[in-house]
């Protein structure tokens, strides 16, 4: 029975997004070009004011219409909660554990447009979302080439993006429920970009679907994200303080997204 509920699960999650995705695609594709042909011709800033505008428009359409829509469908309920109170108006980079598909949904569901995943180039051939992605100004890396996606993180620092933008700092998913050893990018991108980061914990969503066939989803879960306290960096005058620097934004993460995690009211009543 709770194999046939997600599979009419999945059918309507995938109405949903072709509901909300074609016509944005359609908008955003348009721009995206735009952009892109007035770079050619000598604009670049054109092509960022495009990127901005289409992050914007995926980040509402995607929030209103396809995020909690989906997060209803399967009878999850996301809420958030800040250790103190977070000024949306100021760019962050929101650095956060991953556990489940379900943490995309639930970051979208709370986090005021505009905002930016980095996302890996293997959900390019995702329809519709993979489809979304680089017209959507969300930032594309090639995990199997450090170099390449080094780089790139740096390219997308020196735009001066507006909004947030989201690293999973793991990496990857856990397969146990237990955080990872923390990815640098994330750290490297807040100090090219002089951005504060933003400690994220999200819990629950383990829970709801792990690392496994989504046919073992189990509905009717709460997810809590949990945004930690801001933490500013400071300039680095070398290599050597650049390391330290990173080093310290990365420790300071990781402690509050763990301290986080154990004291989560969600995660408690799960372990029972």
């Amino acid at each position: 029975m709770t194999i046939a509920l997600n599979i009419l699960r999945v059918l309507g999650a995938i109405a949903i997004t072709t509901f909300a995705g074609a016509p944005m695609l359609c908008v955003i594709y348009v721009n995206y070009i735009y952009g892109l042909i007035s770079a050619r011709l000598g604009h670049p800033e054109r092509l960022n004011r495009a990127l901005a505008w289409n992050a914007w428009l995926a980040g509402t359409v995607a929030q209103k219409f396809w995020a909690r829509p989906l997060l209803e469908l399967c009878s999850v309920r996301a809420t958030f909660r800040c250790a103190v109170p977070v000024d949306w108006e100021v760019s962050h980079v929101i650095c956060a554990n991953h556990a489940s598909i379900f943490d995309i949904l639930a970051l979208v569901a709370v986090v005021p447009p505009p905002f930016r995943f980095v996302a890996k180039r293997e959900l390019l051939k995702w329809p519709i979302i993979g489809w979304t992605l680089r017209p959507g100004g969300q930032i594309v890396v090639d995990r199997s080439d450090h170099a390449g996606s080094a780089a790139k993180i740096h390219l997308e620092a020196a735009r001066g993006i507006e909004g947030q933008v989201i690293f999973f700092v793991e990496g990857t998913r856990t397969p146990t429920g237990e955080l990872l050893p923390f990815k640098k990018g994330a750290f490297h991108f807040a100090l090219d970009a002089n951005l504060p980061i933003l400690p994220t914990a999200i819990t629950g969503s383990f829970g709801v679907l792990a690392k496994v066939p989504w046919w073992r989803m189990h509905p009717g879960r709460d997810i809590e994200v949990v945004f930690g306290r801001a933490v500013p960096v400071m300039s680095a005058a070398d290599e050597s303080a650049r390391h330290e620097e990173v080093q310290r934004l990365l420790t300071a993460a990781r402690e509050q997204i763990a301290a986080a995690m154990r004291s989560s009211a969600v995660n408690q009543i799960q372990s029972q």
